[in-house]
């Protein structure tokens, strides 16, 4: 009798064992700390990569956009920038756009803008809309510098999800490397 209780118990005594290490081996989800940690990382590498003229410190933070219809039809035009494939850094081009940009920013102080950043469908949905928001706050970047209050200016990255022209070939995605100024009423 005794023989056959040690022997359940030393199997009960192995079976808590798996069941132990079994569960010790479930794989860990990231908590969204980690996935922030991650990103402060990246953004700290891209930082460090880019060579932009402006210092990125000087540039406040941007505020929620909640409330703010941008697709409420405005008096106000603004003209789009376009990029080279695979950039973010401003033309020649784009600037002077955006110097008239901010001529009607500056004549319309009620108004405030969303940058929708976006890309062509060449990279995976991931890079695309990194680029779109680099894109994007390349042109807040420029406005703020040029006297245009912080507060008046969105951004959000489609990437690749809203083209402008849904072709395939090097026309359409010329059309779709871009930075789409929404204006709206605040």
């Amino acid at each position: 009798m005794k023989k056959s209780r040690l022997i359940v118990l030393g199997y009960m005594g192995l079976l808590i064992l798996f069941l132990l290490v079994g569960c010790a081996k479930k794989a860990v989800k990231p908590t969204s700390a980690d996935a922030r940690t991650r990103a402060q990382a990246l953004a700290a590498e891209d930082k460090e990569t880019d060579d932009r003229s402006m210092d990125e410190g000087a540039i406040p933070e941007e505020q929620s956009a909640r409330g703010i219809d941008f697709s409420r039809v405005m008096n106000v035009s603004l003209d789009d920038v376009y990029f080279g494939y695979d950039q973010y850094t401003l033309t020649q081009e784009a600037m002077n756009i955006l110097a008239k940009n901010v001529e009607t920013l500056k004549s319309n102080p009620k108004v405030v803008v969303q940058i929708e950043g976006h890309a062509d469908e060449r990279g995976t949905v991931e890079y695309n809309l990194a680029l779109g928001q680099k894109r994007a706050s390349a042109v807040r970047s420029y406005l703020i510098a040029a006297g245009i209050n912080s507060a008046r200016i969105f951004t959000i990255s489609y990437g690749k999800e809203k083209p402008l022209d849904p072709g395939h070939n090097e026309e359409a995605w010329a059309k779709n490397r871009r930075a789409h100024l929404a204006p709206a009423v605040k």
